[in-house]
């Protein structure tokens, strides 16, 4: 593949051009370990460089076996040659066992440094902030203005204790490393093979670790020492296990730090950490014996313990740090320290101090960009595939038009045929004006059923007479004509009776017993709110002059003279000229 060019050098067209050649040159549409963290790929290289010694193992994720890697000088971190010679074996033997890609995880146990915040920046709520400033522009965040950006790398801690007086600091390696593993990325871009890479601070690492390799005494501050060949890393920590401090004592081509008790003792007083546990942790593989009694005489009152870790997977004990970062878990004990719950959760611990430029990440789309670039190709095939398909459907309609009869038909025959519509379309007239001048518009049963509706059996009301007209309604040169449909009864009702017809004499009371026969008999003409229609009643009540009063023993519900009123009721239904059931006027075709 040809060498990429920045977007801000190219054009639309041209950036467009170039995600196309990596689509098509590179694997990065289809392997999503280009853009996954070294620590989540199943295959891993964990290289410890201490100063001293080079350690490296192999780790299988997906089934956590560890096995001894390959053997590694320090002029394979250094010289040119032989980091490409080295990566190009790292590859094929990657390959070789059927993996698609490999992390490279480098822990930094030769330097270790810090630096402190600007106290203009002493904010708990920046921390992201500063976070992310650190990768970009550390110079913006550094109290030292004098720092050297360009040759080292910067990266945030907090400190989350109370009472620590600043919001965090942060620890800083070289750039040493730089051209071993940009490189090993390098060579995995023109193999065509990820290779991620991710450099740790060892101190950091194993720091994330505390509380499962140490026994912490509850409610008691103590001091973590992590001793390694080069330098000692010191932490303090408050009596609720959180961090308030961490600083660097270089050896200084000693095996241990000279002022290693002059620093415990003036950090202690400053931070008023009283009797603190001391413990001291042998991270080299040539251990002293003299620290711990050095700091037992001189801290009596405090208790010192030098931590003895067991090594697994013939992994020496003094190279914790790639079976810390592979698990990612602190241990069970401190879980309610915010300490050790963020430097996991939040990855505080395991931030990458040698990551790849921004400017070089630059010239690769991301996984998104693939994705969308690789459907749009597809998308591209599809619509190729498609107008072919068309062309050639349309091809075979052409071809089975021209089969049909139609095709041959002759022009003089258009008058005939339209002869035949014409008549065809008068007979359907006629059909569509008498059907609606025979459209069933009053059903008796419908009817009767209206009339139950209104008043149930033993309601206290006994029907004498019921009549039911329809009329269409005068009009004038319309094409359509109303209707009118007229209900008239009589009867006789007791004083139980008067509740219901004075409910049945308003609209909405009559609308409801329409409404309800319209829904039970499946009759739409009495649907009051159809079409275009109204409804009117009107109910008159008058004494019954043939009523005798007598006791309710003697009262037969047929005899007229044991009611006290006489009523009329009359409801009109009025359907306008608009209405659907309205009666067409014109004459027939």
């Amino acid at each position: 593949m040809s060498t990429l060019l920045h977007l801000t050098t190219l054009n639309p067209l041209q950036r467009y051009r170039q995600a196309r050649s990596v689509l098509t040159n590179t694997t990065r549409a289809s392997n999503p370990a280009w853009y996954q963290d070294a620590l989540s790929l199943d295959l891993q290289l964990h290289i410890r460089h201490d100063g001293e010694n080079i350690t490296a193992f192999f780790h299988k994720r997906s089934n956590a076996e560890w096995s001894k890697g390959p053997e590694i000088k320090d002029a394979t971190l250094r010289d040119p040659e032989t980091i490409r010679s080295f990566a190009t074996d790292l590859i094929s033997q990657s390959r070789s066992i059927g993996a698609s890609s490999l992390g490279v995880i480098l822990y930094i146990a030769d330097e270790f440094a810090t630096s402190e915040l600007k106290p203009e920046l002493d904010s708990p709520a920046s921390l992201e902030e500063l976070r992310a400033t650190a990768y970009t522009k550390p110079s913006a965040i550094l109290e030292d203005s004098s720092a050297m950006t360009d040759d080292h790398s910067w990266r945030v801690i907090p400190y989350p204790a109370q009472g620590s007086g600043v919001i965090g600091t942060t620890a800083s390696i070289s750039r040493q490393y730089d051209a071993f593993l940009s490189t090993l990325r390098e060579t995995g871009e023109n193999e065509n093979f990820p290779v991620i890479t991710h450099a740790l601070s060892a101190p950091l690492v194993s720091l994330m670790a505390l509380p499962h390799l140490v026994d912490l005494t509850p409610g008691k501050p103590f001091v973590a020492a992590l001793h390694y060949p080069c330098f000692t890393a010191l932490f303090f920590f408050n009596e609720h296990a959180d961090l308030l401090l961490m600083r660097s004592l270089q050896h200084r081509h000693s095996h241990r730090s000279l002022n290693l008790r002059n620093a415990l003792s003036t950090t202690d007083a400053s931070l008023e950490l009283i009797d603190p546990d001391m413990h001291v942790i042998e991270l080299d593989p040539n251990p002293t014996t003299s620290m711990h009694e050095e700091l037992s005489n001189a801290f009596p009152t405090s208790k010192v313990s030098t931590v003895t870790i067991t090594g697994e997977n013939d992994m020496p004990a003094w190279c914790v740090e790639p079976r810390i970062a592979a698990s990612q878990t602190p241990g069970e004990q401190g879980a309610n320290s915010l300490t050790f719950s963020i430097l996991s959760s939040e990855k505080w611990a395991l931030q990458d101090f040698l990551p790849t430029p921004v400017e070089t990440a630059e010239l690769y789309p991301n996984r998104s960009e693939m994705k969308l670039i690789r459907n749009l190709a597809h998308a591209r095939l599809g619509l190729f595939a498609a107008a072919a398909l068309i062309i050639v459907w349309l091809s075979f309609g052409i071809v089975e038009i021209v089969r049909h009869e139609e095709w041959a038909f002759d022009g003089k025959q258009t008058n005939l045929i339209k002869t035949r519509l014409e008549k065809l379309d008068a007979e359907r007239k006629k059909i569509e004006h008498w059907d609606n001048l025979l459209e069933d518009r009053s059903k008796a049963w419908v009817t009767m059923e209206l009339l139950s509706s209104l008043f149930p059996e033993r309601c206290g009301v006994i029907v004498k007479g019921f009549t039911h007209t329809i009329r269409p309604e005068v009009s004038s040169a319309k094409a359509r004509i109303g209707l009118i449909k007229e209900w008239k009864i009589t009867g006789l009702h007791r004083d139980e009776a008067i509740d219901r017809l004075n409910t049945i004499n308003t609209q909405e009371g009559i609308i409801k017993h329409f409404t309800e026969i319209s829904r039970v008999t499946g009759n739409p003409a009495f649907n009051p709110i159809g079409g275009n229609r109204s409804i009117a009643v009107n109910v008159r009540t008058q004494e019954n002059n043939r009523y005798k009063p007598a006791i309710n023993e003697e009262i037969i519900d047929t005899d007229d003279s044991s009611y006290p009123y006489a009523f009329d009721l009359t409801i009109t239904q009025r359907f306008e000229a608009s209405d659907p059931i309205s009666i067409s006027a014109s004459k027939l075709p």
